[in-house]
Order: C-alpha cells, then sequence, then structure tokens
C-alpha cells in the first residue's frame, strides 16, 4: 500500500503527494480537488471516490491535534480504490479454486463477497472525502509554530499560550468546529462570527455542491459517536440513533448520551450541527483513539484505528441509501 502507517512524520505536504499519487495510480476512479486554501495558503483537498450519482461526505483533520485519522482516512480510501480495481481478478480466481474440492475456500469466499460489497458502493455512491480540512493546525501540532509564514497569523498563535502539540485550531486561533452556523452557535467575542474561517467556507461549499445523503466527521478523542441534535426533530435523532448503534456494532465505541451533545460552558456550530438543521440527512461525530491518549498522539494508534474504521464508510452508505 502506498500509504504507509510506519511513516514516523505524516506531514501536510506528504499527505498532498499521496492524494496526487492516488488520483494518479486509480485515474479512473479517484479524483483530486482543492476546495479552499487555508490562512497560511494551504490548500485543502477534497478526494472523489467512485463512479456514484449519490454522495456521501466524510471529513478529518478539522481539529490540528488530531493527527491519527488524516493518514487514516487516507489509506482506507487507497483500501477500497484497490478493492474495486482487483475484484473483478479475485472473482476469477475464486471460481478456478472451486474445481479444486481440497482447498478450504471459506476465507477467500468472504473476501469475494466483501470484495463485491465494496464494487457495488462504489458504483452507487461517490465517496466525497476531506482528509484534512485544518492543514495549518495540523502542522503547528505536528512541528510547532514555525510552520505558520505569516507572521501576523505566527505572533496571534504565540499569544495564545498553548504547547503546538496541544493545538486544535487553525491558524487564526479559531476552532473550526465550533464555526458553522446553526441554532446553537454562539457568539465567543464581539468580533466573533459564524462561517468566518477559509476551512468552513471550504466544507460549506462542498455540503451545498454535493448535496450527499449523509456525513461523518471524525474526531479525537474517546472512541465514542455523537448522535444526537437537540434542534432536530424526534423522527431525526431516532435515525440517527439507529444509525449510531449499528456502527458501534462496528467498531464497539460507546454511544453518547443526549446530555453529552455539547460540553458544558461550549458553544454549538459544529460540522454536524450545520449539516443537520440544512441537509436533515444523518450526521454523526465519530471520536477515535483511547480517551486517556495524550497528545501527541502516537504513530502506533494508527493501525488499530483504520482495523476499526475501514468498514464504517461503506456501512454508512448502505445505512443511507
Amino acid at each position: 500500500m502506498m500509504i504507509n502507517f510506519k511513516e514516523p512524520f505524516y506531514s501536510y505536504d506528504k499527505l498532498i503527494s499521496d492524494a496526487k499519487l492516488l488520483s494518479i495510480q486509480y485515474a479512473n476512479l479517484i479524483q483530486y480537488v482543492t476546495i479552499g486554501t487555508s490562512h497560511d495558503n494551504r490548500d485543502i483537498v477534497l478526494l472523489k471516490l467512485g463512479f456514484g450519482k449519490k454522495y456521501i461526505t466524510f471529513c478529518s483533520g478539522v481539529h490540528g491535534r488530531e493527527s491519527i485519522n488524516p493518514i487514516v482516512m487516507m489509506r482506507i480510501l487507497e483500501y477500497y480504490a484497490d478493492i474495486y480495481t482487483h475484484q473483478k481478478e479475485k472473482k476469477e480466481l475464486f471460481k478456478k479454486q472451486l474445481i479444486n474440492t481440497i482447498v478450504d475456500l471459506e476465507s477467500e469466499y468472504e473476501q469475494v463477497i466483501y470484495g463485491s460489497c465494496i464494487y457495488e458502493l462504489l458504483n452507487t455512491f461517490t465517496i466525497l472525502m476531506i482528509p484534512l480540512l485544518n492543514p495549518d493546525g495540523y502542522m503547528i501540532a505536528l512541528k510547532g509554530y514555525d510552520v505558520i509564514q505569516d507572521k501576523t497569523l505566527k505572533k496571534k498563535c504565540l499569544g495564545m499560550k498553548i504547547p503546538n502539540w496541544e493545538w486544535k485550531f487553525n491558524a487564526r486561533g479559531i476552532d473550526i468546529n465550533r464555526n458553522f452556523p446553526s441554532r446553537l452557535w454562539k457568539a465567543n467575542h464581539s468580533e466573533d462570527y459564524a462561517a468566518s474561517e477559509n476551512e468552513t467556507k471550504a466544507l460549506i461549499a462542498v455540503f451545498h455542491k454535493y448535496n450527499s445523503k449523509g456525513f461523518i466527521d471524525f474526531h479525537s478523542r474517546g472512541k465514542a459517536i455523537y448522535y444526537y441534535r437537540s434542534m432536530m426533530s424526534n423522527n431525526y435523532n431516532e435515525r440517527q440513533l439507529e444509525i449510531a448503534k449499528y456502527i458501534q456494532a462496528i467498531t464497539n465505541y460507546e454511544l453518547f448520551t443526549p446530555e453529552e451533545e455539547v460540553d458544558n460552558n461550549d458553544t454549538g456550530g459544529n460540522t454536524v450541527h450545520y449539516y443537520s438543521e440544512y441537509f436533515n440527512q444523518p450526521a454523526l461525530t465519530i471520536e477515535t483513539v483511547e480517551d486517556d491518549a495524550t497528545f501527541p498522539l502516537r504513530n502506533h494508534l494508527r493501525l488499530s484505528t483504520f482495523m476499526e474504521l475501514k468498514d464504517v464508510i461503506f456501512e454508512f452508505g448502505s445505512l443511507v441509501i
């Protein structure tokens, strides 16, 4: 696989390079699209995987310090693309193996069936994946404040006096996941307004351009699923709970209760709040890695997180179709 979990430092530049290479290697299947630019002039990238006329949207890297999910999302895309590309070959091989009754074909059969499901998914849906919405914050968390080229932005970030590995904001010191217009959104200060940030605008534009059937935003930490929306109808939340329970069965993650939708002394304005209210379609926040994991998140969490999430995108598609 091109996406290497053993790579010690998965930088923004490496992610962009890998995204471009995937779009070349799977040129008929993956499309590379720039959807915006961060405040420190880094491209925000969308990868479109599949041929379906319906869309499902996924995002990670909203908070800078949550560094595991972007590389995991890239690996999942490659994993699906590889399965799709080689599915016909595996089916033909399986047919030949059926002649030999001595061979135990149970595992091979399961792989063929699984591959067929992925094949159908990518013919039904186009997956819209934004693996890294907040490239500036991601690089601050990984490498420190010197990665910020704009001197004014760098000075503002330094002035917040936060260890770089704890940095969750963008280069303007704004929490993107509290910047989306919604009924729970509240201003933190007099100059604060919703959808002020380039990153916010980029994701909103994707939402409105593609009008997808569902959305998942991957965060860290807690191994848990947020599904409840206090501003939405009972029918909406019943469907949310049904989907969340199904994904819980796949991941063994906890379901957060309705009372935990928004933390004490916090505001709304999350990606999922906006999506729920404007499109009335399923929208979940999935928190990966253990709650007691410390920042910076350790690289060994990449593989375990991949194994927990690799079927989520596929199953989510089957639930929102």
